[in-house]
Formats: structure tokens, sequence, C-alpha cells
């Protein structure tokens, strides 16, 4: 009677603590002032709720950071992303510290540690404020400095990119591990046991939209042969497997190869090459365009457009099923229907029996008809020899009155994504391109730390339990009261790793224009998100041979909207 009490009162627990505030709730106000374009507001917002020497100091950076950056003070955007290089750079060093506090507590009592596509996406901000400080210089000099600023910024973020495609592998190794006899009999047995996630697929190798944007760098630094090794490596990463990994389509594809061959063309010395790469990489229409493009001038947009998606936590309960020496693991659906609906996709796309071989293994333990009622519902765990291990360290009777873990996971059906963008200049339409989905990033890396967030829950709150179940052994009405309160103090205290850097877009877009020399009206048609348009116009002075690049920020919201632009 006491262990169904137990057991009630902690669902419910569970259940209640479902509305914990997760970090995208922490800076709501900050975020949200960000998207009205109260930049000063929104600084002092993240000012107060992060802090610079606690365990959100990457945060505190990175945030306020892309803050000062949109407000167009790019010196005081480039201090503090330089100040968050250096951190992220520590931290990444530094991955065994804190770990018995976050052990006893939760992820985010733990330093904040900035993913692999993060820590690039800190070069390409810093990257960009120089670009723009370029535009503001009043001389040559000056103009020269910042560039140069952008340079040694774009060889940073390379090197971090080659470090990262060295422990990861590159996508031309991934493809001949795919063709061996053990990959393939691994793709039959995952089958088998329902993975639909290929895990191997979905790892971040390398950065094609940022060798993109230094080979921008480079041609506007006049480094062509510089530019085009930039602008080849993102055109080869394209077609390798990012276009197919990321959700691309094949025009940016296409669009790093014309940019490869214009660089041949203007560095000279390849004259019996890109005429081949040409016929081989670029459509008819392509080709044509290619043909004067070079001694005209041109005007690059890039459209950094919405917000990338938030995590969020979901809450599942673990019970000792005796009979069968197993783990089960149930999700807890909390929120609205499309909310319910997010958890339970998750969930049986990453935790789920859902396999043959879990069929099969329920008929054999006689429960298939709760099996299939259950159907994606459930994950079960046979420990084995080990349930006696389990057993031994109370860890079973801990179980068998239920404990509450909870694990991080985005809202993907409820992601709704950008809308089209195009530019319109003299009565002719530009569609932009999406050469980085940094949505995709985010959601595929969450997927791929789907298994270590449940195994360290898991370890993280049988560590608490068990030194309540602990406390509740001294005997006594005492002893159990104590017991049963620190194994509420267990439940209350489990979160999850909910932080990520928020001010990211969700979508980079991009466009590339052959005009005349001279002032042309450039309009952006946008949608930041879906069905909700926004138009902005800028004026934009093009030189013949140069190129000048537009940069506008969108958010899904009109008011006090601002644009930014780089006219180099």
């Amino acid at each position: 009677m006491l262990r169904s009490f137990k057991f009630i009162v902690l669902l419910w627990l569970s259940i209640g603590l479902a509305g914990c505030a997760t970090y995208g709730q922490d800076v709501r106000k900050g975020l949200d002032l960000t998207q009205q374009g109260q930049y000063k507001e929104a600084a002092g917002a993240f000012e107060k709720a992060l802090d610079p020497k606690g365990d959100d100091r990457l945060l505190y950076y990175t945030e306020l950071g892309m803050v000062y950056h949109l407000a167009g003070d790019y010196e005081k955007s480039n201090r503090l992303l330089e100040s968050a290089e250096r951190i992220a750079e520590d931290l990444y060093t530094k991955r065994v510290s804190d770990m018995l506090t976050t052990a006893m507590s939760n992820p985010r009592q733990g330093p904040y540690r900035a993913s692999n596509f993060e820590r690039v996406f800190i070069n390409y901000y810093k990257a960009l404020n120089y670009l723009m400080l370029a535009v503001q210089s009043g001389d040559n000099k000056t103009r020269d400095i910042a560039l140069e600023g952008a340079r040694v910024e774009s060889r940073r973020m390379d090197m971090v990119l080659n470090d990262i495609e060295t422990q990861k592998g590159s996508y031309q190794e991934q493809a001949d591990r795919e063709k061996s006899m053990f990959s393939k009999l691994m793709r039959i047995f995952n089958k088998l046991t329902g993975e639909i996630i290929d895990r191997d697929k979905i790892v971040y190798r390398n950065d094609a939209f940022g060798h993109y944007l230094a080979g921008i760098i480079y041609e506007q630094y006049k480094e062509y042969d510089d530019a085009r090794v930039a602008y080849q490596k993102a055109a080869s990463l394209y077609e390798g497997g990012y276009q197919e990994q990321y959700g691309l389509k094949k025009e940016m594809t296409e669009q790093a190869w014309f940019d490869t061959i214009r660089m041949m063309q203007k560095a000279g010395g390849w004259r019996n090459e890109w005429p081949k790469l040409s016929q081989s990489k670029l459509s008819k229409a392509k080709r044509q365009e290619l043909s004067d493009f070079n001694e005209m001038g041109h005007l690059v947009v890039l459209e950094h457009t919405g917000m990338v998606p938030e995590r969020d936590e979901m809450n599942m309960l673990l019970t000792a099923d005796p009979n069968t020496r197993q783990v089960v693991i149930h999700p807890i659906l909390t929120g609205d229907p499309q909310r319910q609906l997010d958890q339970r996709f998750w969930f049986y796309a990453l935790y789920a029996d859902k396999g043959i071989t879990d069929l099969m293994s329920a008929i054999y333990e006689g429960r298939v008809i709760p099996a299939l009622m259950q159907y994606s519902m459930v994950k079960r765990e046979y420990l084995g020899p080990l349930w006696d291990v389990a057993d031994g360290l109370g860890l079973v009777q801990v179980l068998q009155e239920g404990m509450r873990i909870t694990v991080p996971y985005y809202r993907v059906t409820s992601y709704s994504g950008t809308g089209k963008s195009s530019v319109k200049i003299e009565g002719k339409d530009y569609p932009l391109v999406s050469g980085q989905s940094v949505a995709h990033l985010a959601v595929q890396q969450q997927l791929l730390d789907s298994s270590v967030d449940i195994q360290e829950a898991m370890a993280r709150e049988a560590f608490k339990n068990l030194t309540a179940a602990k406390a509740a052994s001294m005997g006594g009405d005492a002893g159990a009261v104590i017991g049963f309160l620190g194994k509420i103090a267990a439940n209350a205290s489990s979160a999850a790793e909910t932080r990520n850097w928020l001010l990211l877009p969700d979508q980079i877009k991009i466009t590339r224009i052959p005009l005349k020399p001279g002032v042309h009206q450039v309009t952006l048609n946008s949608e930041p998100a879906k069905g909700q348009k926004q138009q902005q116009t800028q004026s934009v002075d093009i030189k013949a041979g140069e190129m000048s690049v537009w940069k506008v920020r969108t958010f899904p919201t009109k008011a006090n909207q601002t644009t930014q632009q780089v006219g180099l």
C-alpha cells in the first residue's frame, strides 16, 4: 500500500514538474526584445538572465555578441565573441570537470559547452562583423584592416572545421565505409531492431556554407585563388553529402561550382580546366550567365532568417519488472495535444521498442497483447545477469517505486520553418536559396546526443535516488520519512539540458545577381515564418567588376524590423 502511494505521488510530481523553466523560458524577454529591434533593452535582459562568470557564461557572450551585431556595434560584438571563443575552447578541452555536481543535480548546474557547429558560428559572426566594419570605414587603411580581420577569422573557422573533420571523418570516408560488408550487415540488423535513424549520416563533419562565406571574404580581399579553394571546398561538400543531409537544394551546389569557376577565370592559369568543369557542373543557363559575369558588377544578398528552434524537456518514468528482469521506460506526456504529439514522436523515433526483434521478445515473454496496445510508447531493457548487480545496489527497489528522468527534445512536428525569399530588382524576381539550415544542424546534433542523454539521465537520477534510499535505511519512522522526502527532492531536481545559442538564425539564404554599374533599388520579399510576409527595400551602388553585399536579418515579427547592409 505504501509503495503504491509513493508511486502515485511520484507520478503526480513528475507531471507537476513538467513545467519547470527551460533555458528558452529563462531568456524569453531578451529574445522577444531582440526580435522587436529593442537591442539596448535586449542586452539588459540577457545580462540579467545570464551570469558572465557562471555556468551560462558561454551563452552570456554569444547571445550578447549577437545582440550587438544586430545593433550595429560590431566592435563590441567582436569583443564579446572573442571572449566566447576563449571560453568555448577552454571548455572543449576540459570535459571531465563538474561531473560530480552534474551527477548530484542536473546538467543546468554544469557549464554549457558549445556544440561543434556553435563553435564554428562564433568565427562566422566575427568574420561578418569585420566585413561590416570595413563598409563603415572612412579610409582605405581602416577598410583594409577590417578586411584582414575578416580574413583571419575565415582562417580560424577553417582550422576549427579541419579539426572537426579529422575527428568525425569526411563525407568521402563515410561513403567508403557504407560500401563495406560490415556496414551493409549493420543496416540489415538496424532494420530488424527497428532503428529508423542512421546516426552515421547525421554527424556534423564540416560546414559547406562556412567555406562559402570564406570564399566571399577572400574574393572581396582580391585573393582569388584562396577564394577558388574555399568555393570549391564548399561545392564538394554540398555535392558529397552536405546538401542531402541538411535538406538543401541542388541550386546551392551549382552556385558554389559557378563561383569556383568564376575564381578560376579571375585568378588565371585555369584556361584548360574551367571550361570542362563548367560543362560537367553547370546548367546551360548558368554557363550563359558565366560568359560576362566577371565584367559586370554583382550583388550578393545574404539573409539570416528566423530563429533556431528551442529545446524542450520530456519526462519519463522508469520502473522495474522482476518477472522479466527488465527496466521499463514510459514517456510522461504533458502539455497541450500538439506538445504531447511532439513528445510521442521523439520517444518513438529514438527510444521506443519498435523492431521485429522487440515483437518476438514480447511473444516469447507472453506479453504480446500489452506490447501491441502500448506500441511505440514503451522501452524495455533486459538486464540479464546485471539484474543481480542492480538488486545488490538497491536499484531494483528504487525502480519498483518509480524513478523520474528528463531528457531534452525538439518539437519537430510543431516546427514550421521559414517560407520563400526573393529579391526584386527593376521588375525581375531572383529567388534566394538556402545555403545553411541551422535548424537541421541543431536537431541532428540532438538526435546524435539522445543515447548519451538518456544514459546520463538514468545514472544521475539513480545516484540521487540511491542516496535517498540509503538515508531511509537508517530505520524507524524518521528514516522512512527522510528517505521519502529525499526521493521527492531527487525527482524535483531532475532537469534536462535545454541550453543552446538561441539567437542563431533558422536558415541562411543567398542569391548572387549580376547588375550593371550604378544605383539600384533592391526589394527583399521574405517569410521568416511561413505565412508571415515581410518586405524591405535598400539602395545599392554597383561598381563594374566588383561585388556588393546586402546582409539582412529577418525575424518572425514586423515590429521595428531593421535591416543591415554591407556594400564593398
